[in-house]
């Protein structure tokens, strides 16, 4: 899924979030995954909602070998915006972390569905 980041309006010009998000995909391509979760970090703390930043900086810390902290950036994201990929990939992490996933697979859903009503409830949620 991808997540339009904030651009100037300026043809030919981008925003410093999106040079950010741009620059970690770069960093990504070459290998050097705390430089980019460093820029996906600054895209989110200059707009928390940038999914397609906050996604990719929990990716750069679980491949740094920082399971928890990757878990945690997921779980922070969550409470901004509700989008299916953070939720997918949080559930993986639960996985991989413990053999209680299960419990934590429902406290995610129930704060999932706390957050919304139904009627607009994104059901393709509930794969999960």
């Amino acid at each position: 899924a991808v997540v339009s980041t904030q651009s100037t309006g300026v043809e030919g010009q981008v925003g410093e979030e999106e040079r950010e998000v741009n620059e970690g995909f770069r960093c990504i391509a070459h290998g050097e995954y705390g430089d980019a979760y460093q820029h996906f970090s600054r895209a989110v703390n200059q707009n928390p909602r940038n999914t397609v930043a906050a996604i990719n900086g929990a990716v750069c810390l679980l491949y740094m070998g920082r399971l928890g902290d990757s878990i945690l950036q997921f779980e922070g994201a969550l409470k901004t915006t509700l989008h299916p990929t953070l939720l997918f990939n949080l559930v993986s992490l639960y996985e991989l972390k413990t053999a209680a996933s299960t419990t934590k697979k429902y406290q995610l859903l129930d704060m999932v569905t706390s957050k919304t009503d139904w009627e607009a409830f994104p059901f393709e949620f509930l794969r999960l």
